[in-house]
């Protein structure tokens, strides 16, 4: 779709610092190569291809090449043990992982994985029985017509992140790209002219659905580091790059808070949006970044299930309250209910729900092969305990589910 236009879709800084530039037309040859790379291992439409890597371009390419030949992509965290692993391929049936030699071992501890293809740096070995992923890359060729799809087929498999017991499968099909595209324009405000820079991992929800997925369908490149999370490297890139929106975690915030004022006002005024998801943000990190930042930091609310719903946000005219979590999205009601289903009204604490009937861009339906149904009485029930405000806005009491990541 933004080909042909010299569009960069993805600035990359290697663990070492290198910065490598994609455009959209790069993205499309890569992407057509592994999309024909795993056509020729007999990988198809439904299929499940599984990626365990860090933040490099080839993680972008396997994704997307998966899903031009309508293969279904499931995240495998880089820090997963050998258990968690096999647990999430136990139940997805993936049919080919990828992953570099950094976290090939796991896999030998993995009963019965499926086959592998891994990306070598320099140096590396191939296990005998692996897949060199580069070297079929090059060999493949870039043209590969992208399969039909509906909405309601599956293009991601998710887990939940298992802290209230075994994660569970989160099928996503192809209609969540709507509300992704919402909550980058409303929630994130992204504008074209942004150096927008998603920190969390895409080996979990909020980094796939919103460092790839959401900048990319909106044609505004994305950023990704290579390296270990740290203060010093964040406030490199982001002054490096001319990085004006940012999101992440309130954890990595307070880290960037440790850091000190001096280390932050290298990049004061730089950043016009800053934007937090995960866990609920305190209200001493959002008076930090205005004070050293220059920044309006806002706070987001979501799960794996369904994506953010909740927010205060960048790209919409309301009132923001600290240690509110925001408004409903647009195109999600949010009620909270008592225990009986009922709604309740402003400053009754209940569980935050999705009214399925009145969220058009809702598109959780259930669980994978789950005996128990996620939806009932025409709720689903996030598991969160919240309140409404008189103006409307959520506030946060307590989370029993899952997080988003």
């Amino acid at each position: 779709r933004y080909t042909g236009e010299d569009r960069l879709a993805l600035r990359a800084v290697s663990a070492s610092g290198e910065l490598r530039e994609f455009t959209f037309d790069d993205l499309a040859d890569m992407s057509g190569r592994a999309g024909n790379m795993l056509e020729g291992l007999g990988i198809g439409p439904g299929d499940v291809v599984a990626g365990m890597l860090p933040r490099i371009p080839e993680l972008v390419a396997l994704i997307l090449g998966a899903w031009r030949i309508g293969a279904v992509y499931q995240p495998l965290f880089t820090a997963f043990g050998p258990k968690a692993i096999e647990h999430r391929l136990s139940y997805s049936k993936a049919k080919l992982v990828v992953t570099n030699p950094a976290n090939r071992g796991k896999l030998d501890e993995v009963e019965n994985h499926p086959r592998v293809a891994t990306i070598l740096g320099a140096g590396d070995t191939l296990p005998a029985s692996d897949i060199d992923f580069g070297a079929a890359l090059a060999a493949a060729a870039p043209d590969c017509p992208p399969a039909m799809r509906k909405g309601d087929d599956l293009f991601m498999m998710m887990s939940t992140s298992g802290t209230t017991g075994h994660p569970k499968g989160v099928p996503v099909p192809l209609n969540a790209l709507l509300a992704f595209g919402a909550y980058m324009r409303d929630a994130i405000g992204l504008r074209p002219d942004d150096v927008f820079w998603n920190i969390a991992d895409p080996g979990w929800a909020y980094g796939l659905y919103y460092a790839i997925t959401g900048p990319l369908q909106l044609g505004i490149a994305t950023t990704f580091y290579e390296g270990a999370f740290n203060a010093r490297s964040t406030y490199a890139i982001i002054e490096r790059l001319g990085v004006t929106s940012l999101a992440g975690s309130p954890t990595a915030y307070r880290l960037l808070m440790a850091e000190g004022a001096e280390a932050a006002a290298r990049v004061k005024g730089k950043l016009r949006v800053v934007s937090s998801a995960g866990e609920p943000l305190n209200p001493e990190v959002i008076r930090w970044f205005d004070a050293h930042l220059a920044a309006p930091i806002h706070d987001h609310y979501g799960q794996t299930e369904n994506g953010m719903m909740v927010n205060n946000h960048h790209g919409l005219a309301h009132s923001v309250r600290a240690g509110s979590a925001g408004f409903a999205m647009p195109g999600y009601r949010m009620v909270v209910l008592d225990e009986a289903g009922n709604e309740l009204g402003p400053k009754q604490p209940g569980v935050l729900a999705v009214d399925i009937a009145r969220s058009p861009l809702r598109w959780f339906d259930g669980y994978h092969q789950a005996e128990t149904p996620a939806i009932a009485g025409g709720y689903y029930r996030t598991g969160d305990t919240v309140e409404y405000e008189p103006d409307g806005s959520v506030s946060f009491i307590g989370r029993a589910d899952d997080v988003i990541t």
